[in-house]
């Protein structure tokens, strides 16, 4: 029975981040790519706050990357996003050298949402992205709590 309630509980996390998303009008993948780092990396405040961080990290270098990519291809035509990601991964290597901001696939990972995504450079794509990081995050957490909570209600029955 508790695999049953587990079960209706992950459906019923994941229909709402499916309904946070369109109510909202959220890329919907962009949750569930939270959703998994907060499963991967960890699945505290700490870790997720510090791999959220590393994500929006990894948004900004993927515009720097864009933004710097269209500027130089002009001058040097197709090398100019090779040379843009180039510079953008050594900067990555540096940054991850860091105590608290360590964690590489982070990083890859705000680049593929980044990428992914499709965006115009602008503050309002950005804002977007990282609310609905956010908002996977935070429903990631909710489904962790309600499952722990089962699992211990669990427990207790099977004890008493």
């Amino acid at each position: 029975m508790t695999n049953l309630k587990q079960a209706l509980s992950l459906g019923c996390t994941g229909a709402l981040a499916i309904f946070i998303a369109s109510y909202f009008t959220l890329p919907p993948w962009v949750l569930f790519i939270a959703w998994v780092s907060y499963h991967l990396f960890g699945t505290n405040l700490k870790t997720a706050s510090t791999i959220l961080i590393q994500q929006f990290f990894g948004i900004l270098i993927g515009m720097f990357i864009q933004y710097t990519g269209i500027w130089s291809s002009e001058f040097i035509g197709a090398l100019g996003f090779p040379v843009a990601v180039f510079i953008a991964m050594i900067g990555i290597f540096y940054i991850s050298k860091m105590k608290r901001l360590n964690t590489v696939p982070a990083y890859f990972l705000g680049l593929i949402t980044w990428f992914s995504s499709g965006s115009e450079i602008s503050i309002l794509s950005l804002l977007i992205l990282v609310i609905s990081l956010i908002v996977g995050y935070a429903i990631a957490s909710l489904d962790t709590f309600l499952n722990q909570k089962l699992a211990a209600k669990s427990k207790y029955q099977i004890n008493s």
